[in-house]
């Protein structure tokens, strides 16, 4: 996360204003910004594109790797996300975030 952080810093205006801005012109979240990177990053997710296997992980079509319940960060918008970034090669970054629905 400081990572992502030290990057938005770093950025010109320009970029960052772009960050306030989902691709369809609709605000990012403040708590989504607060939490991860940019928007190239995020992954929004239907609730059949997320399983949760018997080991106790997630497993997100489209991801790699599973990912450990321990991981999973409660999410404001009750939506699943996840974060990460895709490279030109078509490999993977590990997950920045991952938000999940909770049910208190």
């Amino acid at each position: 996360m400081r990572l992502c952080l030290a990057a938005a810093f770093l950025s010109s205006a320009a970029p960052a204003l772009a960050h306030d801005q989902w691709a369809n012109g609709n605000p990012v979240p403040g708590w989504i910004k607060s939490a991860c990177c940019g928007v190239a990053d995020a992954h929004h997710l239907r609730p059949d594109q997320v399983a949760f296997n018997a080991r106790g992980e997630y497993v997100v079509e489209g991801y790699h790797a599973p990912l450990d319940a321990k991981f999973a960060l409660p999410s404001q918008d009750g939506e699943y996300w996840i974060f990460y970034r895709e490279y030109l090669d078509g490999s993977q970054s590990a997950a920045f975030c991952f938000f999940v629905p909770m049910n208190f």
